[in-house]
């Protein structure tokens, strides 16, 4: 009897740390974008890469920030999204996919990860696009928090890295923050989107019947709720399942 009662504690244990290993493993990583494509899209392209992404939800942080007019330090709201992308191995296109179709440019060879994040405000009168900002200040403070060393959008960029098998590890992944400042605190609802996990690209006809050049994104929506008499709430969350989509390159006027 007690050694039943002992082997059912140790099971217990090993359950918990367990669960406890994969909750820490994730790191907060809680919404995946799986590396999909269709068959017109490997047509297109030989060379298609479409990277996995982890993403933490948005989060904001108050920072310390030198006043450019006094020079004295003032508190400021940032808010950043912590990110994990990995380049996953693409299915082979058939015989029948042997020529692209998108012939604009030479594709680059080896194509390199330029990682590009456009946040738009969705419930203010006009929409309002910011763009990510590389802020060391900021940056710092977020490796602190979030407990781990992550790259900005310069310091991230460089060769995609080899194709990696779907694993429980982090064997070539790259790990990111986008930081959006001047955010008004009152608005709770955004749209982001991010550019450079893929290097897939369309051709699609203007208005002017000019061709424009549209690029595989990925776009997710976040909410918040609170106000901004609650500018404190530290998160947001995810609305909805992230998309790839193709998007023109500036369709709104960026900040």
């Amino acid at each position: 009897m007690r050694f039943l009662s002992i082997f059912a504690l140790a099971a217990l244990v090993s359950l918990s740390s367990s669960t406890n290993l994969h909750a820490q493993g994730d790191e907060g990583f809680s919404r995946k974008v799986r590396s999909e494509t269709q068959g017109n899209e490997r047509s297109r392209q030989k060379s298609l890469i479409v990277m996995e992404v982890d993403m933490k939800p948005l989060r904001l942080i108050w920072v310390d920030t030198p006043n450019p007019q006094t020079g004295e330090l003032e508190p400021k709201m940032y808010i950043y999204l912590c990110y994990r992308a990995i380049n996953r191995p693409m299915t082979a296109p058939s015989v029948r996919e042997t020529e692209p179709q998108n012939l604009i440019d030479p594709e680059p060879s080896p194509p390199y990860f330029i990682p590009e994040f456009t946040l738009v405000t969705e419930d203010t009168p006009e929409k309002r696009a910011v763009t990510d900002q590389v802020l060391p200040h900021v940056q710092e403070a977020i490796n602190q928090k979030e407990r781990r060393k992550f790259k900005n959008s310069i310091t991230i960029v460089g060769p995609v890295p080899p194709a990696t098998e779907e694993e429980p590890n982090d064997q070539n992944a790259l790990f990111g923050v986008a930081i959006f400042p001047g955010i008004d605190p009152a608005v709770d609802r955004f749209t982001v989107y991010m550019s450079g996990f893929s290097n897939g690209y369309r051709t699609v006809d203007g208005p002017d019947g000019e061709p424009i050049l549209e690029r595989k994104t990925i776009k997710q929506e976040f909410w918040r709720p609170g106000d901004q008499f609650d500018p404190e709430s530290p998160e947001f969350r995810f609305q909805g399942d992230p998309q790839w989509i193709y998007r023109p390159d500036a369709p709104l006027a960026e900040e």
